[in-house]
This record gives C-alpha cells, sequence and structure tokens, in this order.
C-alpha cells in the first residue's frame, strides 16, 4: 500500500474512533438524565449532545456526574485521560494541515499556524493508530462500567447527596 493510502486509512481510524467514543459519552449522559430509555433519551440526545454541544464539554459533564455519583477520582482521572487523548489527537487529524518536508519522513501533520515548529509536527503511524484504539477501547469499556453501576438499583441507597 502506498504511503499516502496508508495515511488517508489510519487517518480516517482515528477519526472513526474519535466519534466512537464521543457516542459512548452521548450514551452515558442521555442515559443518565433518562433513566429508562425512551423516545426522550433520544431526543436529549439528537437535540441537545449531537447538535449543541461540544466533545470538550461533554467530557466535563461526564466527569461531574461520576463526581457528584462518588465514582473514584483517580478512576474518573484515568478514564479522562485517555478520552483526551483520543480527542487531541483526532482533533489534530480533523482541523490540521498535511504537509511534506522530507520525502524519507513522509506525511505529516502541523497546526495551521503561520509559524511552524518541528516539536509540533505529528506523523500518524501504524503505532499510533494502535495506541488511540487502545485508549479508546478502554475508556468506552470504563464508561459502560460507570454506567452499568450507576444503573444499579441497590446503589441508589448508597448515594449521599
Amino acid at each position: 500500500m502506498e504511503e499516502d493510502q496508508i495515511f488517508h486509512r489510519n487517518c480516517g481510524e482515528i477519526l472513526r474512533m474519535g466519534l466512537d467514543v464521543e457516542s459512548t459519552i452521548d450514551y452515558f449522559i442521555s442515559n443518565y438524565f433518562c433513566a429508562s430509555q425512551s423516545y426522550k433519551t433520544f431526543l436529549l440526545r439528537d437535540l441537545i449532545l449531537v447538535e449543541q454541544i461540544g466533545f470538550g464539554r461533554k467530557i466535563e459533564i461526564f466527569k461531574k456526574i461520576c463526581k457528584r455519583e462518588n465514582i473514584d477520582e483517580e478512576r474518573i482521572g484515568r478514564i479522562v485521560e485517555a478520552v483526551r487523548f483520543v480527542n487531541n489527537i483526532r482533533n489534530r487529524v480533523a482541523h490540521d494541515e498535511a504537509f511534506i518536508s522530507d520525502q524519507k519522513e513522509g506525511i505529516k501533520l502541523q497546526k495551521r499556524k503561520s509559524v511552524q515548529y518541528k516539536k509540533y509536527e505529528l506523523k500518524i503511524t501504524d503505532k499510533l493508530v494502535k495506541e488511540v484504539d487502545e485508549k479508546r477501547t478502554f475508556s468506552n469499556q470504563e464508561i459502560i462500567k460507570i454506567h452499568s453501576e450507576l444503573a444499579d438499583p441497590s446503589r441508589e441507597e448508597n448515594v449521599e447527596w
């Protein structure tokens, strides 16, 4: 496969994984506020979460819900760190410019600024895609676990507001 095809395949995978994590957070938030899934759950998701709230704000809502529900802060921190990593790489793929400065180094991404710094270059490699996928998988699994814990009817008695 040619390098530009690999680059585009990897970029597509990263964009897909970013959307996957964001969708998991949408699911968590919408089902938290509309506990028994109904038309209102999907309305909340479609009209507010998808159309009105950015990924960064959704991460903050997730954190605040977890804090209010007394979820271990260290656990939340690990999840949020993984989610932010996926989101940051996704944002770089979505908004940075692709360029080739050296044929040997191949295609890289660089922030769209007038002054360019080598330290901000990002090469989209199979290794990076694998790292994004690992963090995506971890964060999705943990978010779903927390959702299940919060949905457990016996848990409500233990929460202090």
